[in-house]
């Protein structure tokens, strides 16, 4: 496989080499509160049946979940990122631990056939989408990558966020609406490791997805709640959470790729 997974250097709708920014500094990220206790066993949720089928990890960032997947026993793992540096940072934790995980640069708007993969993982993928347009781009890419009765699973900001109610900073991020005229939804997440990681993403409407997916090919699309682990209720007590239950900035989103699509 060359280095970008379509052949060619991957070009970004909008600021997505932002990425290449932040760097190995977003696996800080990955020890707040707010990951270490629902994006965590959330995404680990999604990938609890993987163990003999192949996944395809769209957005895979710096490979960390695309690490779990093998350590759960998946059979193949391709973890895919628009960023270079991000998939360089992946490349250098399989260099340091071999688990066998596969890399490559690749944009998810124009993502080419890569194989036919039991399960799609995208963590925060579809808030790069700027359009229904670049959201149906997304879910075609989707479609070509995935077999028959194949399996698209993902963590989304979510659509009906109150930012009217933010999320204290304890939980260690913070959901802001950002002024753009040229798009509707455009929203600015911070990270506050040190030193703090900041990006900018947007925020679809569930209808949006759900049109994109079914004009894709995909049934049987279904939202369900991010999970919150006892741990984190023990560690913190119940009452820490209160605010995290009361406007949740993730959900889950999935689909199931049709029998007899050919749009893919």
């Amino acid at each position: 496989m060359t280095d970008a997974a379509d052949g060619r250097a991957a070009h970004p709708a909008h600021d997505d080499l932002q990425y290449d920014r932040i760097g190995g500094d977003y696996e800080l990220s990955k020890l707040l509160p707010l990951t270490r206790f629902v994006e965590r066993p959330s995404v680990l949720d999604l990938l609890a049946d993987v163990r003999g089928r192949s996944v395809l990890d769209l957005a895979c960032g710096t490979g960390v979940y695309s690490r779990h997947a093998r350590r759960l026993g998946a059979r193949r793992v391709l973890g895919v990122d628009i960023s270079p540096k991000m998939v360089e940072v992946g490349r250098a934790a399989e260099e340091r631990e071999a688990l066998g995980v596969e890399y490559a640069v690749g944009d998810g708007t124009e993502l080419p056939r890569l194989g036919d993969f039991d399960v799609l993982l995208a963590a925060y993928l579809f808030n790069y989408a700027d359009s229904p347009e670049t959201m149906g781009l997304m879910a075609r890419s989707c479609a070509r990558n995935l077999r028959e009765g194949g399996e698209l699973r993902a963590l989304v900001a979510h659509p009906d966020y109150d930012f009217a109610r933010p999320l204290p900073q304890r939980y260690g991020f913070s959901f802001e609406q950002a002024e753009d005229p040229a798009h509707d939804g455009r929203i600015r997440v911070t990270a506050h490791t040190r030193p703090p990681v900041s990006f900018t993403a947007y925020l679809p409407s569930g209808r949006v997805y759900e049109e994109a997916f079914t004009a894709a090919g995909f049934r049987d699309c279904a939202w369900s709640p991010v999970r919150l682990a006892t741990e984190g209720v023990l560690e913190f007590g119940p009452e820490y959470w209160d605010d995290f239950t009361a406007n949740p900035p993730w959900v889950l989103f999935r689909c199931v790729k049709g029998a007899g699509d050919s749009r893919g």
